[in-house]
């Protein structure tokens, strides 16, 4: 029998929340905006391993590996002050009268931010991380031929809950 082959294409969403109370996967998860086109990627980088070699051998005798930490980045196109605030901290206020928060001000330092994050493809495998550390920036020019972003990058955390894994991939029904 064939192997059923499966590819991860495009980008439907990518949802951020709060980590559920227990530690686990967030449940309320919402979209930021439109992701700038393909400046989404999930990069896991080498793993570090350390080799140890006694004098009699030319071969490792114990050679011990870690896993190397896991990286989300993307551009977000659209922010509102309301999503600065879930990205960077800060203060989201309305001007008198219109009902919308349309300011956002910067916290005075850099606070710690944890999410849980979904990233589903249009097709393929979306992606489930419970707790990942949010560290977003302002980024991009401002003129006719290019957009002001918020440049967002995550880094895959332990998750607190007992038993549960820093990332799950589940396979999306073929539409």
């Amino acid at each position: 029998m064939a192997e059923k082959k499966v590819y991860t294409l495009g980008l439907a969403s990518v949802k951020m929340g709060a980590i559920a109370q227990d530690g686990g996967m967030g449940s309320s998860l919402a979209a930021l905006g439109y992701t700038y086109k393909d400046s989404c990627t999930l990069t896991c980088e080498d793993p570090e391993t350390n080799d140890f070699y006694a004098e009699e051998v030319d071969d490792p005798v114990v050679s011990i590996s870690k896993a190397g930490k896991t990286t989300l980045e993307f551009s977000l196109m659209n922010p509102s002050p309301e999503q600065l605030v879930i990205l960077m901290g800060g203060t989201a206020s309305a001007s008198s009268g219109s009902g919308d928060n349309d300011t956002w001000e910067a916290p005075d330092s850099m606070p710690s931010i944890e999410k849980s994050v979904e990233i589903t493809p249009k097709q393929g495998y979306k992606i489930e991380i419970p707790r990942m550390k949010i560290e977003a920036k302002l980024d991009g020019n401002i003129g006719q031929s290019d957009l002001f972003m918020v440049k967002v990058k995550g880094t895959i955390l332990q998750p607190t809950k007992s038993g549960e894994k820093k990332m799950k991939l589940t396979q999306l029904a073929a539409s």
